[in-house]
């Protein structure tokens, strides 16, 4: 699946929150279905409405960490020089943690940021 948009899971939970539409979205099918058992409560449209505001007011780096963990790593927290963080760049995609394409992006950006 591809990236996640904080704006549209809010907006979804806000407005089709009472169906889960928001938590099909962001990838929790299980929540979703909770959410269209007990819809007729009116329990779950109050949930979304405040989870949706809740995406609203989160930091974009929190929603990612969440619902986007492939986002959240940057080559920019590593300390150090550039060619230690090329290293460890390459430890990673060694150990199948980033995938080459992945590696290339981070490594081309890294250059750019010191060129």
């Amino acid at each position: 699946m591809g990236e996640k948009n904080r704006s549209t899971a809010a907006i979804l939970a806000m407005l089709l929150g009472w169906l889960g539409a928001h938590k099909f979205y962001l990838g929790r099918p299980v929540a979703g279905i909770v959410y269209l058992l007990f819809f007729w409560t009116g329990l779950p449209g109050l949930i979304g409405f405040v989870e949706g505001v809740l995406y609203l007011v989160q930091s974009d780096s929190e929603f990612n960490r969440k619902f986007n963990p492939k986002l959240t790593y940057e080559p920019q927290k590593f300390l150090g020089d550039p060619i230690d963080t090329l290293r460890r760049l390459e430890a990673l995609r060694q150990e199948g943690l980033i995938s080459e394409e992945e590696f290339e992006e981070k490594r081309r950006k890294l250059i750019d940021r010191i060129g």
